[in-house]
C-alpha cells in the first residue's frame, strides 16, 4: 500500500514539475515539442523522485 501511494505522488509531482518546466524552455502550447518533452522529463523525474523518496523512508525508518 505504502509503495502505491509513493508512487502515485511521485508521478503527480513529475507530472506537475516536467510539463511546467518544458512549457517554460520551449513556449510553443500548441506545437508537438513541449508535449513531448513533458512526456520524457515526466519519465525520467518520478523515477528519480520514486528512488529518492524510497531512499529517504528508509533512512528515517531504520532503528537507531
Amino acid at each position: 500500500m505504502k509503495s502505491i501511494v509513493l508512487m502515485l505522488t511521485s508521478v503527480s509531482v513529475a507530472l506537475f514539475v516536467g510539463f511546467s518546466v518544458s512549457f517554460v524552455v520551449s513556449p510553443d502550447p500548441t506545437g508537438v515539442l513541449p508535449m513531448a518533452m513533458g512526456v520524457v522529463l515526466t519519465a525520467i523525474l518520478s523515477a528519480i523522485f520514486y528512488i529518492g523518496s524510497q531512499q529517504i523512508l528508509a533512512s528515517t525508518e531504520s532503528p537507531a
